[in-house]
Order: structure tokens, then C-alpha cells, then sequence
């Protein structure tokens, strides 16, 4: 069990303990801030509340709406570049999904459908902002901002969860002059939809997942389009291409439309289970290709091959193009881009497509370190987001620190340090989704939202349920953990010279983003926490460990309730041996 000092009474017989008179309750009231409403929060409130009795869930998101970087990003053709059947949380199926690859619109929805099925919408608290957030001891003490307002109010919680995300807070590009530029300049992040793009010359600087699709979607109706990128990516065919793969690269980034007989198909109880065969068809594409995260095996040399041929093929085998567009680093330095549209667009005689690096903006356009001055009317900055893995908003621990101060880059560690991904030393009660080394290989975001909101549901019970005010990791447990990450990624593609946001820095910089295994390793790893490695802290500092179990009853009894008195019998066909007797009940 995790370390708590107590005095030692080894050779003497113990006087009795006076336990209270209350019933046992494994679901005393505890509470929990959750921050952000993208996949990451909403799906973490919906498992706390179903999986953690007697919760009570606050949930702050500084946007007016629910979706996170769904909401955040709104520039035209955004969408994801994974199949919709596979991006939606495993309890939730849509059944009714437009589009083969779902627009950002479409998924907004979505996530806002599932926060009023479950409730989610009771505890959510829009346009508020974290200012601060300091551990008082057995609490957490969050400072909100209400961006309507501007008041500033604190609210009090046993558990603080970060579901921050990464992709929002845009990086605008430290250009100089480009304050003086006459026209709109926007991010994609940031989009001005007011701004008409008709027949106006246009920058877009950047060639990430964003400037990507924003290119293609956006050059039909542009007079000249100016592209402004320096770095050089691999560009795959569609995930889960097979049939899409086609449609999407002939102009169609949605793959394909869902017919409404499919749909309604899928919905009814008769196409249930080819709905569920269907989904698993895709959801299992990706467990597969871990061997080319090996840098320099022989899958990774056949994936350069298969890439280098595609985007041969997409820009008509021009040599010059392909010259500019193929990188050096190894395939899965970073995320592979599918990209439908954007290699074909590079050849259309209103783009040009330019590499070298920007010098100024001047009020009419953009000078290149070369010389060169392009005119343009409108710069779309397409530049990504800054590292998101250290709070935005002073967090002080235990001992007072700022965890800002540990994990900057100028801080006592340098980067960010974690235990499973999911806590870290020093900051009870702190838990974060799908940041630091949180992010296996394989399967999708959602599920692995999942997995971590599950594992932070059994912390908080078992603070719950026996007694204590908090856990927080051993700083020994979060080396070990620390030094597997390293050691894991030290042979992986990862490693090569490029830069990304999985990584801190270019070149070796160490990975950030990723566990250290598959998504399914990761289920395994964390179904049952390692005690362990916890420090506890008793609550209310009573001197015997086994005060919650209270008068030795639980309410059970004293509710007599037949059905949750015998709630472990039941028909023979249901019992599972794998499960039986292992569930958690309500607490009486």
C-alpha cells in the first residue's frame, strides 16, 4: 500500500478504537473541478458521474460552447481526418454520421448532443476562464474568471482534473511588421468569417494539419494564393483509405456521403449488429503498422517508399515540386497528414508555393529573407499552437510551487514530468487527460479519453471510499515512469530530426505526447492502479487507518432493500467468473 508514517505498536496489544456509529458509505460526498468541455472534459464528466457516487462535478470552459478544438477551430475545411464511426466515444455510437470523414461542425454537434444526454450540461460553466488554481491542503482552490463579466469568484473541490487539451490557444507567427500589414490577418484558429475571400490575393503562412486543409478549401474562390512553408511533412493517403482513399484525393475530403438508408439502417434495431461489425472494421485499423514506429526497420523504409510514391503521383510526377515537398526525417517522426485536396492544389497556376524564409510583413505584403516581395490582400496564419502541456494559469502544489516553474523549460525539470501520464509528484488530488505522455499508440482520441477518465475514476474512489483526504504520486514511482518513456522512445522514428508538436524541440528533443506502448497496452497496464506507488493522506488526520469502516454495516442493512441485498445473485446465463464479485456498488 502507498506510504503513510504512523507510530509502530509492535509487541503491545492495541487498546480498542472507537469507531463512529454511522453506517459504512463508500460514496461519501466528494467533489471535482473538471477544466475544458472538448472530448477530453465532456467525456471525463460523463464516466465520473457514472463511475464515482456521490460526485460533485463543476465543469469550466472558457469558449461559449462546448467542443474544444472543435470549437476552436472553424476555418473552411475543417474536418477530421478520421473515419466518424471511429471518432465518437465507444458509449455513445452515432448511427447517423453525414460523412465518411466528419466536418468540424458535425462533430461540435455531436459532443453537444452527448453533454445533454448524459447531463453534462448541469455542471458546465461557459465563457469562464482558470486564472489560478492552489492546493489548500485537503482542497483545491480554483480562481474562475467569467469573460462575460470580468468578476473573478473561487470555487473549492477535493479533485482538480486538466482536459485542456493541446490544439487551442493559437500561435500567432513572430513576424516582424506584421502589426502593419493593411488587410485582415487571422489564424485558423481564429477565423474571421466576416473577411470575403473573393477574388483577393491570399498568404497562407504554415503547412500543418490546418494550413493543409484550409489551402484547398479556400483556393476555388481566391484570384492568387501565396504559400508560405518552410517545413517539409509526409503526406499519406487517407487513414482507413481503402474505398475513401480515391474520393478523397479527387477533390471529395469527406470521403463519401452516408446514404440515408444506411443510416437509418445503422439506427434501427434490425442493423444494430452490422452496425456494430462496422464499427469494429474500422476501430481495428488502428491497432496495426507498430513496426514502422522503428527507426530505420525495414517497415519504416517501405513506408518512404509507399509516401514518396503518392505524393509522386499527386503532383503529376513533377520533379521539381516533389524535390520541395519530400522530407529527410523518417515517416512517423510526427503524424503522418492525409491531406486530401492539398499536394493537388500546389500545381494550380494561381498558387505558388514558397520556401524560403520570411523576412517581414510590410503593409502590402510579405518579404522573404531572398528579397522577394509577394502582394497579398489577406495572411492566414496557419501556425499551429504553442506546448500546451504546462498550465496556462499559475497551479501551485503541496510545497508551493508552481507547476509551471517545475516543468518549463527553464524549470527544476525542464519539461514535463509525469507519473502514467496522468498525475504528477507533489500536486494531490491533480489529474490531467490526454497531455503529457498520456497518448498511446493506436486506436483514437475519444477511447483514449476514455481509458484515463476510468483510471481517474478509481483513484477518486479509493480516496472516497477509504477514508483519505488525497493521493499524489512517489516522486520514485515518476522516475521509474520517467526513465521507461525515455528508454521506450530512444529507437523510435520519433527520435529523427523533425519538429513536432509530440516532442519538445526538433531533433531528439524528448517526446512529450506519447506512453510508452499501444493503447491496448495502456488498458492493460492501468485497469488496476499501483497503490503503491501513492503517497495518501489520511482524512481529517484520524489516527486509525481503518476509521471509514465506521460501525461494520453498511446501509444496506439498514435500508433492507431484497434486491440490493442479494444484488450478487442472478440468473446463471449472467453470471460472468471474470467479474463476479468485483464491481463497485452505490456505497449502501
Amino acid at each position: 500500500m502507498g506510504s503513510i508514517s504512523q507510530p509502530s505498536s509492535h509487541g503491545k496489544r492495541p487498546l480498542p478504537y472507537a469507531l463512529p456509529k454511522t453506517s459504512y458509505r463508500s460514496d461519501q460526498p466528494v467533489s471535482a473541478i473538471i477544466i475544458g468541455a472538448g472530448i477530453a472534459g465532456i467525456a471525463t464528466a460523463v464516466l465520473l458521474q457514472a463511475k464515482v457516487p456521490g460526485i460533485t462535478l463543476q465543469v469550466f470552459d472558457r469558449h461559449p460552447r462546448v467542443g474544444g478544438t472543435w470549437q476552436e477551430n472553424q476555418y473552411p475545411g475543417v474536418r477530421c481526418d478520421v473515419p466518424s464511426h471511429a471518432y465518437q466515444l465507444s458509449f455513445t455510437p452515432n448511427p447517423r454520421w453525414a460523412e465518411f470523414y466528419a466536418g468540424g461542425a458535425e462533430i461540435r454537434e455531436y459532443y453537444e448532443g452527448v453533454v445533454h444526454k448524459y447531463g453534462v450540461n448541469k455542471y458546465l460553466h461557459l465563457n469562464h476562464e482558470v486564472a489560478q488554481a492552489v492546493w489548500r491542503g485537503d482542497k483545491w482552490a480554483v480562481t474562475v474568471r467569467d469573460l462575460a463579466t470580468g468578476e473573478e469568484r473561487t470555487v473549492e473541490a477535493n479533485f482538480l482534473v486538466s482536459c485542456t487539451g493541446r490544439l487551442n490557444r493559437a500561435s500567432l507567427p513572430d513576424i516582424p511588421g506584421l502589426s502593419t500589414f493593411n488587410g485582415p490577418v487571422m489564424h485558423t484558429a481564429r477565423w474571421d468569417h466576416s473577411v470575403d475571400l473573393a477574388d483577393k490575393r491570399v498568404a497562407v503562412v504554415g503547412n500543418g494539419a490546418s494550413g493543409m486543409q484550409v489551402l484547398p478549401a479556400i483556393l476555388p474562390k481566391v484570384a492568387h494564393l501565396t504559400h508560405f512553408a518552410r517545413t517539409r511533412n509526409w503526406v499519406s493517403a487517407a487513414f482507413n483509405g481503402g474505398l475513401t482513399a480515391q474520393a478523397a484525393q479527387k477533390g471529395n475530403p469527406a470521403g463519401h456521403a452516408f446514404s440515408q438508408e444506411i443510416r437509418d439502417h445503422y439506427a434501427s434495431l434490425e442493423g444494430a449488429q452490422d452496425y456494430l461489425v462496422y464499427r469494429k472494421s474500422l476501430d481495428a485499423t488502428f491497432h496495426t503498422g507498430f513496426a514502422g514506429f522503428y527507426l530505420g526497420s525495414e517497415a519504416n523504409a517501405k513506408l518512404r517508399e509507399t509516401l514518396t510514391a503518392l505524393i509522386s503521383e499527386r503532383v503529376n510526377h513533377d520533379p521539381i515540386l516533389l524535390a520541395k515537398l519530400l522530407p529527410e526525417y523518417a515517416p512517423l517522426c510526427k503524424r503522418l497528414t492525409p491531406a486530401p485536396g492539398y499536394l493537388e492544389a500546389l500545381s494550380d497556376p494561381k498558387v505558388d508555393f514558397v520556401q524560403e524564409g520570411i523576412e517581414q510583413v510590410t503593409p502590402t505584403g510579405i518579404e522573404t529573407v531572398d528579397g522577394l516581395h509577394y502582394s497579398v490582400d489577406v495572411i492566414i496564419t496557419a501556425t499551429g499552437f504553442p506546448d500546451n502541456y504546462t498550465p496556462a494559469y499559475p497551479l501551485v502544489g503541496r510545497s508551493g510551487v508552481d507547476l509551471r516553474d517545475v516543468w518549463s523549460k527553464q524549470g527544476t525539470v525542464g519539461y514535463p514530468k509525469s507519473y502514467f501520464g496522468v498525475m504528477a509528484p507533489d500536486f494531490p488530488n491533480y489529474f490531467f487527460v490526454m497531455q503529457t505522455q498520456g497518448t498511446p499508440f493506436g486506436g483514437t482520441v475519444p477511447v483514449k479519453c476514455e481509458q484515463t477518465a476510468t483510471y481517474i475514476a478509481a483513484c477518486i474512489r479509493k480516496v472516497q471510499a477509504q477514508g483519505y483526504a488525497s493521493l499524489e504520486p512517489t516522486t520514485e514511482a515518476t522516475d521509474d515512469f520517467d526513465a521507461v518513456v525515455e528508454g521506450f522512445f530512444a529507437d523510435k522514428t520519433t527520435a529523427d530530426t523533425c519538429r513536432s508538436w509530440w516532442k519538445q524541440g526538433g531533433g531528439g528533443g524528448r517526446v512529450t505526447m506519447g506512453w510508452p506502448g499501444s493503447m491496448h497496452h495502456k488498458g492493460d497496464v492501468t485497469r488496476d492502479p499501483r497503490w503503491e506507488d501513492f503517497h495518501f493522506q489520511r482524512r481529517n488526520n484520524v489516527s486509525n487507518r481503518f476509521h471509514y469502516f465506521a460501525s461494520g454495516l453498511t446501509a444496506r442493512e439498514e435500508v433492507g432493500d431484497a434486491d440490493e441485498l442479494t444484488s450478487y445473485l442472478v440468473t446463471q446465463e449472467d453470471v460472468d467468473l471474470k467479474t463476479l464479485h468485483e464491481g463497485w456498488t452505490r456505497g449502501y
